[in-house]
């Protein structure tokens, strides 16, 4: 057999990033996911498996316009006070910890489900740790509540998470169909979260609340909040209402683009500000991935992949439990989107079915380590910089447990409401 240059180039490419991607640390010297991304893309280019027009032709700009969108609109309501008020109010009116806990996961799964989670995780953990230490209670198992909420919540819509997105847009599956099928899911998966932290954290969770503290109070600027909310309100209409995700990208980046005209004349905030609040990190992430995988592609590394992947199931391919299986283990080894990206070569485009179950189970399947999602890692990383830390034993005595119930009840549950 021929020595084929380009698979070889491809391969070796593919290999690095992704090992480098899942290793975070190389001789105590942090490693950046983004960076990583960016890195690989350029090898691709360098030697030779890509030309430029290839590579700038892989980067789908429709994911990219909805992440940019949803991200300037998360700005508008944090430089609000919006996020502060929502955690502050559970904590005033928490009666014990045990409710504390409920409402917490709640409104972070809510919230997750309209914007991104990761944007969530960012927002949400200062105010929890601020909170807890008010209440005077460990702040340990309401930070990795926060982030397993963060991911189940995020399950439900196609703008909860970047992996989401990218799977709305590659699958065509409009987003009231992919809610209606994946809101039961996320709420069915949530119930079972809240109850599973509990039990693993009862000890923490059974000291009663003082309320010895005082919560710090909200600095909210209500005229822009009023602003940003209504044009928040008004693009989750225009979501439900989009016959097809062609339609995402654009209602996403008007409503952004109002946000970022109009605040600064309602709020005290500029529209530097507000582009400066948009994790960029993000996107560079996609950019470098979509670049990374037209090589794996042009190549035909991808077909090899999918094969290797038949051959160790005895040849079946392509059914649901193969699918999660796969989703799962590749989410905790490289992290959830790069590993979507990936499995998104071998899933067949008009499959409803399937695309739902790579969503579901790629965001859940990130629960179970700290480092199966981006989530994760932000709550644990902003949370050490406010003192508290978050041991790897911590969240997978949580995590763990989670993420093997709620990945067999999602997946029963996709087969049973969503035709094969």
């Amino acid at each position: 057999m021929a020595f084929d240059y380009t698979l070889a180039a491809a391969t070796l490419v593919f290999l690095v990033t992704y090992v480098l991607i899942s290793l975070r640390t190389v001789r105590r010297f942090p490693i950046e996911r983004p960076a990583v991304a960016m890195l690989g893309g350029a090898l691709m280019l360098v030697l030779g498996v890509l030309t430029p027009a290839q590579a700038l032709l892989a980067i789908n700009l429709d994911v990219i316009v909805l992440l940019v969108g949803m991200m300037l609109l998360v700005s508008g309501l944090e430089v609000c006070g919006f996020f502060d008020l929502v955690s502050s109010r559970i904590a005033v009116r928490a009666k014990s910890q045990a409710s504390f806990l409920a409402w917490l996961m709640v409104a972070t799964a809510a919230l997750s489900a309209i914007v991104l989670n990761d944007t969530i995780a960012l927002l949400v953990t200062p105010v929890v740790v601020r909170s807890t230490r008010a209440l005077r209670v460990n702040p340990l198992p309401y930070l990795v509540a926060v982030a397993i909420a963060a991911n189940v919540g995020s399950v439900a819509t196609e703008v909860g998470n970047p992996q989401n997105a990218f799977i709305a847009i590659q699958s065509g599956i409009p987003f009231l169909t992919f809610t209606a099928y994946l809101l039961p899911v996320t709420v069915a998966c949530l119930a079972v979260a809240i109850g599973l932290v509990w039990l693993v954290f009862r000890k923490d969770l059974a000291v009663p609340l003082t309320h010895a503290g005082s919560v710090e109070p909200v600095h909210l600027q209500r005229t822009g909040l009023g602003v940003t909310l209504g044009v928040t309100v008004g693009v989750a209409a225009a979501f439900f209402a989009a016959p097809t995700p062609v339609w995402l990208p654009l209602v996403a980046l008007a409503g952004g683009s109002f946000v970022l005209f109009f605040l600064p004349f309602f709020a005290k905030t500029t529209a530097r500000t507000l582009i400066a609040k948009v994790d960029w990190s993000i996107i560079l992430f996609f950019v470098g991935l979509f670049i990374v995988l037209e090589g794996v592609r042009v190549s035909g590394l991808s077909a090899a992949i999918q094969g290797g992947f038949t051959s160790t199931v005895g040849g079946q391919s392509g059914g649901l439990v193969w699918l999660v299986g796969l989703s799962a283990l590749l989410s905790n080894l490289i992290s959830n989107v790069p590993a979507v990206l990936l499995l998104a070569t071998v899933v067949p485009r008009g499959s409803t079915q399937l695309w739902l179950g790579l969503a579901a189970s790629s965001t859940l399947a990130g629960n179970a380590t700290i480092l199966g999602a981006a989530c994760n890692v932000i709550v644990v990383q902003v949370a050490s910089r406010d003192g508290v830390t978050v041991s790897m034993k911590d969240f997978v005595k949580a995590g763990l447990p989670v993420t093997a119930a709620t990945l067999v009840l999602s997946t029963i549950l996709i087969a049973l409401l969503v035709p094969a």
